[in-house]
């Protein structure tokens, strides 16, 4: 028999989105035979935290839910919506925050609505004892002066899909929070960004896809799915001169311990 894949979690994917409406069963067995143990299936708004919620309970054990509201989606700037998130994590039914953060790329919200919704998210991470999961796009100095804030007060989180420098590295790990790397990091021009993520801290190093985006190399132009997190972690092994069994199990520990699953 061919040996046993290493145990892997993809901590951040849409699972619950449309994207997967057609084949999700076959996707989960995908995952599962890939060596993936769990799943954290991300939201960006209330509706999308109640369909991540029905398939949490619907693979128990192996999808996790969060609830939040993502800074490009519309629901940013209602200010009905994050009500409706405040009463999800409150039923306790959820492993984290968000997805909330900032974005100064996309045609959205303008950034000041954005941070007082990050600001909610925040503090209701640390209301519920939760950690947040972070977006930020072109707006790296924005998002890290919201986050210093907190400094010293216990938040815990990841930064999702990382793209910065060596300072930005530096910053996240400074104020305590993980760092996750996704299929971005396996593209063949983006060599400085591994060179970044080659000295995260083992502890706080979390690998995700983001699918249904973003597929890693040799997967780019597919459909991104929770499998291909193999990939990343493949890379990543080859990049951090680590075995990729060592590798994937330390990922697999920090995300248990994160999420607390």
């Amino acid at each position: 028999m061919p040996p046993s894949p290493p145990p892997l979690i993809d901590t951040h994917c849409h699972l619950a989105f449309s994207a997967f409406d057609e084949d999700r069963s076959e996707v989960l067995n995908r995952a599962r035979e890939a060596g993936l143990v769990s799943c954290v299936a991300v939201a960006v708004d209330a509706q999308s935290a109640r369909q991540a919620l029905a398939l949490a309970k619907a693979e128990p054990g192996f999808v996790y839910a969060t609830a939040g509201i993502h800074p490009t989606e519309e629901a940013v700037a209602d200010p009905a919506e994050f009500p409706l998130v405040r009463e999800l994590l409150e039923s306790k039914q959820f492993v984290a925050v968000g997805e909330t953060g900032l974005d100064a790329y996309h045609e959205c919200a303008p950034l000041d609505i954005q941070r007082d919704a990050l600001i909610q998210h925040l503090n209701l991470a640390l209301q519920c004892d939760l950690p947040v999961v972070l977006h930020c796009r072109d707006a790296f100095p924005e998002l890290l002066a919201a986050l210093e804030s907190y400094r010293g007060e216990g938040l815990r989180g990841v930064l999702h899909c990382f793209t910065g420098g060596h300072s930005e590295r530096e910053a996240l790990l400074s104020l305590g929070l993980h760092i996750g790397v996704g299929g971005i990091a396996t593209y063949k021009p983006n060599s400085d960004l591994r060179e970044v993520v080659r000295e995260i801290p083992d502890e706080r190093l979390l690998i995700e896809t983001d699918a249904p985006w973003l597929s890693p190399v040799p997967m780019r132009g597919r459909r991104n799915e929770p499998a291909f997190v193999a990939h990343v972690a493949s890379r990543l092994s080859e990049e951090r001169q680590q075995p990729l069994a060592t590798l994937a199990k330390q990922c697999t520990a920090n995300a248990q311990a994160l999420f607390r699953f």
